[in-house]
């Protein structure tokens, strides 16, 4: 309980994402198990998880003239992925528009704290994990969702299909021990700012 007092407002908002991701593919898989179609869930996931990259982020930005460019950018990409969602197939579209929101927003981060300066030990700060682990995901799976269309299609076997789909779960699993370690470290955060 004492570590969940000491977690930034951002952080509290991760574990809202680590909720959603957990939710999704708990549903996703009672779907697979009754043999329907996860596209629809594929599809909006984007759409949530740009609302809380933005609410986590924002926190960051709040004094900066970056956060109203994170919000339009935010609010493009949930247009994009609203107008581009698909029922019966994976949408490229939006997937490749989340990944791409993603990777800005944290590279826009890390910007902000090489100006401001304000962090003493980059390895005791803990959005730096997260950022991190989030870069690595985001941009590490963004050609696996610009090609999606084709990976998700019949042309495709399975033994074609199984190398991308393993990539892009060892980067998530990057992601989640990377946000782990945020975790961790949140407790020196207090000491670790100037």
């Amino acid at each position: 309980m004492a570590l969940l007092n000491c977690l930034s407002t951002s952080y509290k908002v991760v574990l809202l994402l680590f909720a959603l991701y957990f939710i999704s593919d708990t549903y996703s898989l009672w779907l697979v198990m009754a043999r329907v179609s996860t596209y629809p869930i594929q599809n909006l996931q984007p759409l949530f998880e740009i609302g809380i990259i933005t609410a986590v982020y924002l926190n960051s930005f709040r004094k900066n003239e970056t956060g109203k460019w994170i919000k339009l950018a935010a609010i493009l990409s949930a247009f994009i992925i609203v107008f581009s969602y698909r029922q019966s197939t994976i949408s490229t579209v939006g997937l490749t528009t989340q990944r791409l929101f993603e990777t800005i927003t944290v590279l826009l981060y890390f910007n902000k704290i090489l100006i401001e300066a304000r962090v003493k030990n980059i390895l005791f700060h803990s959005m730096f994990w997260l950022s991190s682990g989030l870069l690595i995901y985001s941009a590490g799976t963004f050609f696996f969702s610009l090609f999606s269309s084709y990976l998700y299609s019949d042309t495709i076997s399975n033994e074609e299909f199984d190398p991308f789909w393993r990539l892009n779960q060892i980067l998530y699993i990057i992601f989640c021990l990377m946000s782990s370690v945020g975790i961790w470290v949140c407790r020196y955060e207090i000491d670790n700012l100037s």
